[in-house]
């Protein structure tokens, strides 16, 4: 679609205060929304004027507008995934402060005594003296533990939001059901503590706002509404809760395993050929033909609380009787292609296999020699016509 031809949208009003509060730099918030449009197979990344211009309140395209509302939803529930996994090392710490922001918003945030110049020094990774160090690393720490308490209350909160959007899901391992089955029936809980226990999620999670966190200042994101009427909302939150209780928990997945077969089982297939490709480009010829061996086992997954299988290809044949080791590729198994596939319709409408194009043709060349043979206006054409049709044929029977 033409650029002109594209709806276009502002970026709201303070979304772009709050995008910077958590990420600082627009670079970090533009390569942020940029990962959606790389993995998009219809759509490319944007260059970064075309962010700047959204951040900056400008008239854009929607879509841009689109992926910076959903990184500023996404990073206000689940700021953690956003952030180092681990926490300030002892050594490498520059290293690990770059990811987040540069040395001048370091040294306004941890208020250090030493110079911006000399902090700007040690940040490229130049000597400072040990007392120094040890007073940024301080504060450092103490930062990132007021961060980290911030993160917990709103993962808390999200976490609990998408327990009670379970609902009406059927039975599923992250739900109220299952959380409070587990508390009341597998471990013992009173009835009476666990309603408790889910009025106040159901309040932190329902009769709080969520803003995003301000990394130069890491407080709780979480702002209770108005409590004229919590009462009332209490009250409505206990009768929800023993209206499941009551009911049994009808759609809690239990958190002990059942008991089943965990030994394992072998499977023998045998993979196709050509005509079994499934994109413009043949993916599996090193595969074509060959016998090969599964191995299977049941396992706990304790994360969806169900029995799950795994699935390994430990052994390939040429005849079905001699076996070998699978070596890397054949263990990856039967590619289907689907980016390539995607791709294709993408880029002239047409996701076809070679063999798919190949028949397609033929069948399109039969018609067109059939019809030759019929209307030849000499004898020589007709033969010439036939033996092409002839050879067509048989070669579209082949494929087959």
């Amino acid at each position: 679609m033409a650029n002109k031809d594209r709806e276009t949208s502002k970026l709201g009003q303070g979304y772009a205060k709050q995008l910077l509060a958590f990420n600082v730099q627009k670079q970090k918030i533009a390569n942020l929304c940029n990962v959606e449009f790389e993995d998009d197979l219809f759509d490319d990344a944007k260059n970064d004027s075309s962010w700047n211009r959204a951040i900056n309140g400008k008239e854009v395209w929607e879509g841009l507008i689109d992926a910076l509302d959903n990184l500023l939803h996404d990073q206000i529930n689940h700021p953690r995934k956003y952030l180092p996994a681990d926490g300030p090392p002892d050594e490498g710490l520059q290293d690990w402060m770059k990811q987040i922001a540069p040395a001048p918003w370091w040294r306004d945030v941890l208020q250090v005594s030493a110079s911006q110049s000399a902090f700007n020094a040690w940040f490229s990774n130049r000597p400072m003296g040990k007392a120094k160090m040890a007073e940024v690393k301080a504060a450092v720490d103490a930062w990132w533990a007021r961060l980290m308490a911030a993160v917990d209350r709103a993962e808390q909160a999200s976490h609990i939001r998408e327990m009670a959007q379970a609902k009406g899901w059927g039975k599923t391992a992250h739900s109220f059901d299952s959380h409070f089955f587990t508390k009341v029936v597998e471990e013992g809980m009173a009835v009476d503590d666990a309603r408790a226990q889910y009025v106040e999620m159901n309040m932190l999670a329902f009769r709080h706002t969520a803003d995003i966190i301000d990394l130069s200042d890491p407080q709780d994101p979480l702002t209770p509404m108005d409590g004229r009427h919590d009462a009332m909302y209490r009250d409505d939150f206990a009768k929800e809760f023993d209206v499941m209780h009551e009911a049994g928990y009808p759609n809690a997945l239990p958190s002990v395993p059942p008991d089943f077969d965990q030994d394992p089982f072998y499977e023998v297939k045998r993979w196709g050929g050509e005509e079994n490709e499934e994109c413009p480009k043949n993916l599996n010829e090193s595969l074509y033909g060959l016998w090969y061996r599964v191995r299977r086992q049941r396992f706990w997954n304790a994360e969806m609380r169900k029995v799950d299988m795994t699935h390994e290809i430990v052994e390939v044949s040429d005849d079905g009787v001699t076996w070998r080791a699978a070596n890397e590729r054949e263990k990856r198994g039967w590619d289907a292609g689907t980016e390539l596939f995607l791709r294709g319709l993408v880029d002239d409408g047409d996701g076809r296999s070679q063999h798919e194009r190949e028949v397609d043709e033929l069948r399109s060349k039969i018609k067109r020699l059939r019809f030759a043979t019929q209307n030849a206006f000499t004898p020589e054409e007709r033969a010439s016509a036939q033996a092409e049709l002839t050879d067509a044929e048989k070669r579209l029977g082949a494929l087959r």
